[in-house]
């Protein structure tokens, strides 16, 4: 049976050395593509907004050259309306000189009577040519009279006409005018708009550059975190190598140890004798006697293991629910779980625990090979660990925590870390029920 423990030590310690480090995927790349598809979205938005504001301009182009017609229109309009009252003015000027022309015949005709005018120009001539002369220039003047009343009915008509037109080209021109007012009031608005929209634009593009500055300020900070991680492992790594080197030679010495010793108990066997008997020599008084030899006590057959016996040595548990309670303590081991682990955190805060302890899965059957008490009931400052699995934690490598409190209601408190939580590096709160679940115990 000794040697069996002995086998069963030697192999659980080669397996703890050699015990992969667990590394949590890392979520820097993931972060670092989520910024840069927002980067990209932005950049989109801000090519929309750039159209949109290149075809607001086009239509502030459009209005602008619309306005500049109405203008032409408005100043061409204004040129035809000062003509047009000119023109009035001029034949409403010869109209009342004309009509004084015509008042002074017509009190001519009143105070004389044109038929005096006529008889007195015929009574008056020397001779009938002369009087013939007269008569004509007598109708003449009459006919002339009589065009002139008709060159003044006809200008008076003109002015009506006029006086028309201007109206409706004043009317004209108002409605231009408030057409004009429209279309500024609309081009003011588009403006407006487009003020909004560049100022928009140019609070997004302020955005988008501060975006890629805390991108790359996140991006160097991720890349520089790596190359620590990285170096942690490495260095982990090396160390672990290291222990599994030592721990083998511990076993190559154990096993050279535990054969020097049969080799040393098989030499050392007594050898069992045939009693003789011996007389006592003469001349004694004493009666003769025969005194056999002492027997040897007898030695059991050495059993055949693979590994020789050797002195009683601590048996390996078969379990986690063994452990003397007084365990190694790695307080000077120094952290060389990677950093964003379960691992890591526990041994921050328990810097007792062990260094190659493995996964969480693994710290229980660890602890118990270190002299740990591991049990099922929780304590303040006792380290919970997690089979693979076992309340939803990683299927692969279980999980450990450290016990912050403990419940009346038979849950227990516990601070954790990893990848998977908002502080990686812990603490992490959470609350569960202690049962099916396994505690290591400082003392």
């Amino acid at each position: 049976m000794k040697k069996r423990a002995l086998a069963a030590l030697l192999v659980s310690t080669l397996t703890l050395a050699t015990a992969p480090v667990t590394v949590f995927a890392d979520t820097f790349d993931q972060q670092i593509q989520q910024k840069n598809d927002k980067i990209a979205d932005l950049q989109n938005q801000q090519a929309g907004a750039q159209s949109q504001i290149e075809a607001a301009e086009a239509e502030i182009d459009a209005v602008n050259s619309k306005i500049q017609d109405l203008e032409a229109k408005q100043t061409k309009l204004t040129d035809e309306t000062l003509k047009l009252q000119d023109e009035i003015a001029q034949l409403k000027l010869r109209i009342a000189k004309r009509q004084e022309k015509i008042n002074k015949q017509a009190r001519d005709t009143q105070v004389n009577g044109s038929a005096t005018t006529y008889l007195d120009a015929v009574l008056g001539s020397s001779s009938i040519t002369d009087m013939v002369n007269r008569v004509q220039a007598m109708s003449t003047l009459v006919n002339a009279n009589q065009d002139l009343l008709k060159q003044q009915q006809a200008d008076k008509e003109a002015v009506e006409a006029n006086v028309k037109e201007n109206e409706a080209k004043i009317k004209e021109l108002n409605e231009s005018q408030t057409e004009l007012a429209e279309q500024k009031k609309d081009i003011a608005n588009k403006q407006a708009e487009l003020e909004v929209l560049k100022a928009t634009l140019a609070a997004e593009e302020a955005k988008t550059e501060q975006d890629k500055k805390t991108l790359q300020k996140k991006k160097a900070e991720a890349e520089a975190e790596a190359a620590r991680i990285k170096a942690e492992q490495e260095k982990a790594e090396k160390a672990r190598k290291a222990e599994e080197a030592r721990q083998q030679k511990l076993a190559a010495q154990a096993v050279a140890a535990a054969k020097e010793q049969e080799k040393q108990a098989q030499e050392s066997k007594p050898v069992q004798e045939t009693p003789a008997a011996s007389t006592e020599p003469e001349g004694n008084d004493s009666s003769s006697s025969e005194t056999p030899a002492p027997t040897p006590a007898p030695t059991p057959e050495p059993e055949t293991p693979a590994v020789p016996e050797e002195p009683e040595q601590p048996q390996q548990p078969e379990s986690p629910s063994t452990g003397a309670g007084n365990g190694i303590d790695h307080s000077n081991s120094g952290n060389m779980y990677p950093w964003g682990q379960c691992t890591y955190y526990v041994k921050m805060v328990a810097p007792w625990v062990g260094t190659y302890w493995g996964n969480g899965a693994d710290w229980g059957y660890s602890a118990a090979a270190d002299g740990y008490r591991v049990d099922g009931t929780p304590e303040v400052g006792s380290v919970v660990v997690f089979a693979a699995g076992q309340h939803g934690f990683s299927a692969q490598y279980g999980h450990v925590g450290y016990v912050e409190s403990v419940n009346g209601d038979g849950t227990f408190t516990f601070s954790q870390g990893g990848m998977g939580f908002a502080s990686p590096t812990g603490p992490n709160y959470q609350t569960l029920s202690a049962s099916g679940l396994r505690f290591i115990h400082r003392y």
